[in-house]
Order: structure tokens, then C-alpha cells, then sequence
């Protein structure tokens, strides 16, 4: 009994989609059309057709993974030719819309590189996005914390081709030559 209560557990942290592998995965969902905010007004995926998109799910306070994620793609950024940077497009979505406004997120993503374009709304709004790309996020609160919460999420690097198909997802901690070798494959 004990052997098979291990397996299953092993058996579905391994399907997660929080869970990170170190190879692009196919998920079980089909990303789509979606419309949020910008700095610079409503953004949709369908305004972005022609370009290859990058997108990443996260939150201005996240410590590790999210600022490591948006440095890798930068890093991607800066290895590319103008002809093919005028071909991509980045998106960071924001999770936490209490603490993300817009001002603060085109900050934030323009620090990194200002091909990555900042993007949030309503909770419900950002809920329904998620879904259609796989991403799972939980706010967590941290009594002891000054930040008084955090965002758990997941945190695989989205690839959209020129289409608006959802084409790979990428774990966030992969090499920079290998998200630029995918990314040059869609271009």
C-alpha cells in the first residue's frame, strides 16, 4: 500500500505544471487570444500577430525566479540581430495586481530590456489567462514577512509563434543559448 501511495504521488508531481524539467514540455492546454493592460493602454495577443512572443507569468516582488526569468530573455535580447529583435515581443504578466500597477510594472520591465512589455487587470481577469496557458498561481499570505504576502506560481517561459499559437513552454531556469535557439526556430 505504501509503494503504491509513493507512486502516485511521484506520478502526479511529475505531470504538475508547477513542476520544472529541464526539456520544453507539451502541456495539456492551448493558450489563446487574450486583452489586458498596458502602460500604454489594452494589449492583446491578436495586436502582436506577426511577432514572436515570449510570455512569462510572475510579480515585481518575486525574490528569485521572476527577475532571473526576465534576465535570461534580456540576455536573449541583446544576442539578436535588429532584424530578428523587431520580429520578438515579451510580455510579463503580473500576477498581483495589488501591488503591480501599471506604472510600476513598465519600471520594472523596461529595466530589464524595452522589448518586454508589461501587462495586468483584474484578478479575474488574470485567472482566466492563466488557465488558457497552463499557469497556476496562489496567493500566500507571510504574517512575518513587510510584504505580507506571496504569489506562488508557476514559472515556464511561454513561446507564441507569429501566429498567436501557443508553441512551447520552456522551463525558467534553461540556458540563454537554449531559449535563443528555440526562439530562432519560430522567427
Amino acid at each position: 500500500m505504501l509503494f503504491a501511495v509513493l507512486f502516485l504521488t511521484s506520478v502526479l508531481v511529475s505531470k504538475s505544471p508547477a513542476h520544472n524539467n529541464s526539456e520544453p514540455q507539451k502541456k495539456e492546454f492551448s493558450g489563446g487570444d487574450f486583452t489586458l493592460k498596458s502602460a500604454a493602454g489594452p494589449l492583446s495577443l491578436q495586436d502582436l500577430r506577426g511577432s514572436v512572443v515570449l510570455i512569462f507569468f510572475g510579480y515585481t516582488a518575486c525574490p528569485t525566479v521572476c527577475p532571473i526569468s526576465l534576465a535570461t530573455i534580456a540576455n536573449v535580447y541583446t544576442r539578436m540581430s535588429p532584424t530578428e529583435l523587431q520580429g520578438t515581443r515579451a510580455l510579463f504578466i503580473s500576477l498581483d495586481p495589488e501591488r503591480d500597477n501599471l506604472e510600476l510594472l513598465e519600471r520594472y520591465t523596461k529595466y530589464f530590456h524595452p522589448n518586454i512589455i508589461g501587462l495586468t487587470d483584474e484578478i479575474s481577469a488574470l485567472k482566466n489567462v492563466a488557465e488558457k496557458y497552463g499557469v497556476k498561481f496562489k496567493k500566500t499570505l507571510v504574517p512575518d514577512s513587510t510584504l505580507g504576502y506571496v504569489i506562488s506560481h508557476s514559472s515556464d517561459i511561454i513561446l507564441v509563434d507569429r501566429d498567436g499559437v501557443l508553441r512551447m513552454t520552456i522551463p525558467h531556469d534553461t540556458e540563454t543559448d537554449h531559449l535563443l535557439k528555440q526562439l530562432k526556430l519560430l522567427l
